[in-house]
């Protein structure tokens, strides 16, 4: 008797698995009416039994029996193990053999847990089909071994690349840590480096300043020397106040109009594995934004991308950031396992947090197999030139 093998299809998928599905029922269905051993009135009997079965079917899809109500989905799962059972003897054919695969696919790549219980009785409705139908013992459970062991290996594959997905997250976070630290490094350099140039000057300004004063009646010389001083000093410290403002304002604006360039950065460091598939579009007047809306976009868009990994375990990413009118508008979107009710984590207030000081407004929606989706509306006018101040 041979075994058909079901490819592992994942949640983003399910479509094919249900058109696949169908069209298996459908074969069985004609099987069962051209088969000429059969009454009209048996027929109809196993008609209507194998729409029961797909009603049974999508009743434990629909209400994730598996999570919800246990000991529901393991009768349901033990009753279609056993009626798949009855029609492989019946109707032995590969449609037949493929559509017994189902059960044993869905234990395995269903959820986390597998439910032995399931498996070991999947085995024995096999081996009793194979006993009643006489088929060859040796071939028979060679085929379903091979089946299994394929199963198998693919739910391995499958958590190995849940373990990428969530090291790949953990990495997102770690680069973007690194760059906070980096910039809080190179503020400090610089901070540094007015202290030492222009501290020393102003230092020096007002002790010529001091000498001067006291002086002027007794030694006017002297005082004017101080003066002179003075003022070559009140040259110098603006020009090294320049200087570093002009490294400052070098730092915003390049910050600014490397936004993009961060954000393929952080694309970059996710797309190692090569499983991961993003979609970035980009308005370029964004980058005339200051640098409080940058951060924030840039922070929004990799805590959307983090949750999408570790959360929903997706693969694909839409990134869409433009400017419309008196608003940029940030939109995130992926193709995740979803949820059908919304548990705020801590990075999503973060979200909220950082658009809410900006007085803007974000709003999350998501449905179970349909991803996870991010909308963002930010004032432009709350946020715009708020650093383009021009100091001496």
């Amino acid at each position: 008797m041979a075994m058909g093998v079901m490819p592992m299809l994942n949640s983003k998928s399910m479509k094919m698995v249900w058109g696949l599905k169908a069209v298996l029922v459908s074969i069985i269905l004609y099987q069962v009416v051209v088969d000429p051993f059969l009454f009209i009135g048996m027929k109809a009997v196993f008609i209507a039994f194998l729409v029961l079965m797909q009603v049974n079917d999508v009743a434990r899809y629909h209400y994730h029996l598996s999570e919800r109500h246990r000991y529901l989905y393991l009768s349901s799962m033990i009753l279609n193990i056993a009626a798949i059972g009855v029609y492989m003897e019946m109707f032995d054919s590969v449609a037949t053999s493929i559509y017994f695969v189902y059960p044993l696919v869905e234990v395995f790549l269903k959820g986390q847990k597998v439910f032995k219980g399931i498996v070991l009785f999947h085995l024995f409705v096999y081996l009793s089909v194979v006993y009643v139908s006489q088929a060859d013992f040796e071939s028979s459970v060679m085929s379903y071994m091979a089946t299994f062991l394929v199963v198998y290996l693919f739910r391995e594959i499958s958590l190995e690349r849940e373990k990428g997905q969530l090291l790949n997250a953990e990495l997102a976070e770690a680069h973007a840590k690194l760059k906070e630290i980096t910039i809080v490094k190179e503020r400090t350099r610089i901070a540094q480096e007015m202290h030492d140039s222009i501290g020393h000057s102003l230092i020096a300004l007002r002790m010529n300043l001091e000498f001067a004063e006291n002086t002027i009646e007794t030694h006017p010389e002297k005082a004017g020397e101080a003066l002179s001083k003075a003022h070559l000093f009140s040259q110098k410290s603006i020009k090294e106040l320049r200087k570093a403002v002009s490294v400052l304002k070098d730092q915003s604006v390049n910050s600014q109009i490397e936004l993009e360039e961060l954000l393929k950065d952080m694309i970059e460091s996710l797309q190692t594995s090569g499983t991961l598939h993003f979609i970035l579009n980009f308005d370029k007047n964004v980058e005339s934004g200051n640098q409080v809306m940058n951060n924030c976009i840039y922070n929004s868009v990799r805590e959307a991308v983090t949750n999408g990994l570790k959360h929903g375990k997706a693969q694909q990413f839409l990134i869409d950031i433009t400017w419309s009118g008196d608003q940029v508008r940030l939109f995130v979107e992926d193709n995740g396992k979803g949820c059908t009710q919304i548990k705020k984590s801590h990075g999503l207030h973060g979200i909220e947090e950082r658009i809410r000081l900006l007085n803007g407004k974000v709003s999350f929606s998501s449905e179970k197999d349909q991803g996870f989706k991010m909308l963002a509306e930010i004032p432009v006018r709350n946020v715009t030139n708020a650093t383009n101040v021009e100091v001496i």
